[in-house]
């Protein structure tokens, strides 16, 4: 699910950007209160067997807590761990509302902007800093030092996306990374060594071509590796080639001849199979319920964490590894993911309830809950490098991938060029633009959203 989140997620960046403009109001009331068995029947979130309660000159506050779980497991496990958090602080009442995924963004947006959005909220981690600097969402500077909160548990590149100028205005939730999966099964059928997995360019290349399988009609019955696949992406590339897109002023920077390589690499690599094999093959893997490389059509991909979780549920006996994906001058790869931001709602009482049960959602023990639940790559390092998980190899190859992940640059001026560079990267692989005119019809295109931006400004 989370490996189609993120492509989505890069469509509704724009949306996001209006939160930039708003700012918490009312913060009326929303959503169910959760419950747990020592709670009243009126849901104030008081017990009744007298285990606790509110504090000598705590007064009663309620909260609202807004996410994107809205069924399933997670929603089950999010609204029992708000019950345990209750009974733990019996003067806090949390209603809490969960928005499936694709719904989300815009009503709370919408909501944010009429004055109504809730106390805590899960968001985008991009594009926390344009809500940072329109004061939608809080500084934290003040509760972390009342409280002597460590942020240092979190993963580093996870927590220098909460800052902003010398603020922090969030906590990480949860995250993901790319890594590369390996069919072993394939790599013996092709008499390769199931233990040593490509660890360059020109070896994936090569492993690519030995890995394919034709069928009698010469079209695609197992494709070795295609950079169309999965989530590996031209920038990631570039990444490891040693380029980039943006440079520290912001300024586009995509005629780089790094990403000019990185984008013949990846033509290179595709063109060996040819269009119509290509589109043959996407036409099959669009129709599977799982990724290909579960079905045994890809021998090798990039992809998210999560697929590691899916692959334990629908393919047990998969015999298959992860490796660090392969690269030319310096490993790479790169994150999205979720934070909680306290919304500027102008009422220091519910914000200081909602720092509480900040803390208490990114605390370690909870991270554990969620990562158990989800499978999902949670941000709290003693959470996701917990013994227990790390005596898994496969798990702890892939949280180091987090020394060596990015996440791709929020540019006010162009928020969604990643998507816009994916187009780009389809005019070259399938309509047969050549890559050094689309990377400098890119810079232009760049070039000229910036100045108008700066025109506004």
């Amino acid at each position: 699910m989370k490996r189609k989140i993120w492509s989505v997620l890069t469509a509704v960046i724009l949306i996001l950007t209006l939160l930039a403009g708003c700012s918490g109001g009312a913060g009326e009331d929303t959503g169910n209160t959760a419950q747990s068995p020592a709670t009243n029947d009126s849901g104030s979130g008081q017990t009744n067997n007298g285990d606790a309660q509110p504090e000598p000159g705590n007064d009663p506050v309620t909260i609202s807590f807004w996410h994107i779980h809205s069924d399933g497991d997670m929603k089950d496990t999010m609204t029992e761990l708000l019950a345990d958090f209750m009974k733990q602080h019996p003067d806090i009442t949390v209603n809490e509302l969960g928005i499936n995924f694709w719904d989300y963004w815009t009503k709370l947006s919408t909501a944010m902007a009429g004055g109504s959005g809730p106390d805590l909220a899960m968001n985008d981690t991009s594009t926390l800093q344009t809500r940072a600097e329109s004061g939608a969402i809080l500084n934290l500077n003040e509760f972390i030092q009342k409280d002597s909160f460590n942020t240092e548990d979190f993963f580093p590149v996870l927590i220098d996306k909460m800052k902003y100028n010398d603020g922090i205005y969030g906590l990480p939730s949860d995250t993901d990374v790319r890594v590369l999966y390996y069919n072993k099964t394939a790599f013996r059928e092709a008499n390769l060594d199931p233990e040593k997995p490509p660890a360059n360019w020109d070896e994936l290349a090569e492993y690519a071509e030995k890995l394919t399988v034709l069928n009698d009609s010469n079209l695609i019955e197992r494709i070795g590796f295609s950079p169309a696949l999965g989530n590996i992406h031209l920038w990631m590339l570039a990444w490891a080639n040693g380029g980039d897109f943006w440079d520290d002023e912001g300024k586009p920077t995509y005629d780089r001849p790094e990403n000019l390589e990185a984008l013949q690499w990846m033509k290179t690599v595709q063109d060996k199979y040819g269009v119509k094999a290509m589109s043959a093959f996407n036409s099959q893997a669009s129709a599977l319920q799982h990724s290909p490389f579960i079905a045994g059509k890809a021998a090798m991909i990039v992809d998210v964490n999560n697929l590691y979780t899916d692959i334990k549920k629908y393919a047990p006996d998969l015999d298959f590894g992860v490796a660090p994906i392969p690269y030319t001058k310096q490993p790479a790869t790169w994150s999205a993911g979720f934070d909680y931001e306290i919304v500027n709602n102008h009422d220091d009482k519910r914000a200081a309830a909602a720092w509480e049960l900040l803390k208490y959602l990114t605390s370690p023990e909870v991270q554990k809950k969620i990562h158990q639940v989800s499978g999902s790559l949670v941000s709290n390092m003693k959470a996701a490098k917990a013994p227990e998980f790390m005596a898994d190899p496969v798990w702890e190859m892939i949280v180091g991938q987090m020394e060596h992940s990015r996440f791709i640059e929020y540019i006010p001026a162009s928020p969604s060029w990643h998507a816009e560079l994916d187009q780009v990267v389809q005019s070259v692989l399938n309509s047969g633009v050549d890559p050094q005119k689309a990377l400098q019809d890119a810079q232009k295109n760049a070039e000229t959203k910036l100045k108008n931006y700066v025109q506004t400004k």
